[in-house]
């Protein structure tokens, strides 16, 4: 502690032990680059999955998964697209659940594009559903300084016929 201060100092830190979980279906981790170097399109593909894990001492099940997309093609601002689903999973016995929610944004020149739906699941039987369809104006961002026709980058000397 800093000499002339007036607090005095933190005792050891405390915490719970961990709780005893099982792995019941492994996680799975990825990032996916794909570029097509003809028709200029690129992607990332992001999963982030921790599997499912079940709490030992409750017997309960818990799996989340998140699946992430974005794309664009060369310097055309109004393909830039990006997606988000994520599946959160609890069951414990008979007793399954899940919500599913999943965004999609795009983009025009003017504004930008959302769309938005929660799903909620018991067993197989969706129980609630909500979409939310969004647009808001491209304010205070500049779109890009040539016409759409002639979006596609300069191909360098030596690669051109």
């Amino acid at each position: 502690m800093p000499p002339g201060s007036a607090g005095r100092a933190f005792g050891e830190p405390e915490g719970a032990p961990p709780l005893s979980v099982t792995q019941v279906r492994p996680p799975e981790q990825r990032w996916t680059v794909s570029r097509d170097l003809v028709g200029y399109n690129s992607a990332l593909e992001i999963v982030k999955d921790g599997g499912t894990v079940r709490h030992d001492a409750i017997g309960l099940e818990v799996g989340r998964r998140a699946f992430e997309r974005y794309d664009s093609v060369a310097d055309d601002f109004t393909s830039v697209r990006g997606e988000s689903t994520w599946t959160m999973r609890f069951s414990r016995g008979d007793w399954d659940v899940r919500t599913v929610t999943s965004t999609v944004l795009r983009s025009t020149e003017t504004e930008f594009q959302l769309h938005a739906t929660l799903d909620g699941c018991e067993g197989e039987r969706r129980v609630f559903s909500r979409n939310w369809q969004e647009s808001f104006p491209r304010d205070q961002l500049q779109g890009p300084a040539r016409p759409v026709s002639s979006r596609r980058p300069a191909r360098s000397p030596r690669n051109r016929r």
